[in-house]
């Protein structure tokens, strides 16, 4: 897979994840509403959208969220054009898969409850992390 394709499936991946969050954060402003991936036994979005658990010192963490796919897309950019800014999105994305492990932790083991639209954003998050590890091996378009 060249380099090309890779950046072109992260920016997807990262505009992917930025929509989601941004749903997420809309949901998360407004009064406790009814979710519309709806209810289903242990798939609640109202459940861990409106939890304790939904903040971080008083920022919701579909907030967070939405900042985090926001700066990588920034860093996505800056990789395309700077190959050396790769390693700060890895970096970047290494620290959201560890958001990503807590959030999920939260959900199975306190909460009980999983939300499938904070799913679909930590797969796109997970997703860039893995992409830009594939960049960094992939071989240079010029060494053809």
């Amino acid at each position: 897979m060249n380099r090309s394709t890779v950046m072109w499936a992260m920016v997807a991946s990262a505009v992917a994840g930025l929509l989601v969050s941004a749903y997420l954060t809309y949901l998360s402003l407004l009064p406790p509403t009814s979710c519309p991936v709806g209810e289903f036994s242990i798939f609640s979005c109202n459940e861990v959208i409106y939890s304790e658990y939904a903040h971080f010192y008083g920022v919701s963490v579909a907030l967070l969220g939405l900042g985090w796919f926001i700066v990588a897309l920034g860093l996505i950019a800056f990789s395309w054009r700077y190959r050396r800014f790769i390693w700060t999105l890895v970096g970047w994305s290494l620290l959201g898969a560890a958001g990503v492990a807590g959030f999920v932790y939260t959900e199975i083991f306190l909460l009980e409850s999983i939300c499938l639209l904070c799913t679909a954003a930590h797969l796109a998050g997970l997703v860039v992390l893995a992409l830009s590890l594939v960049y960094v091996r992939a071989p240079s378009e010029k060494a053809v």
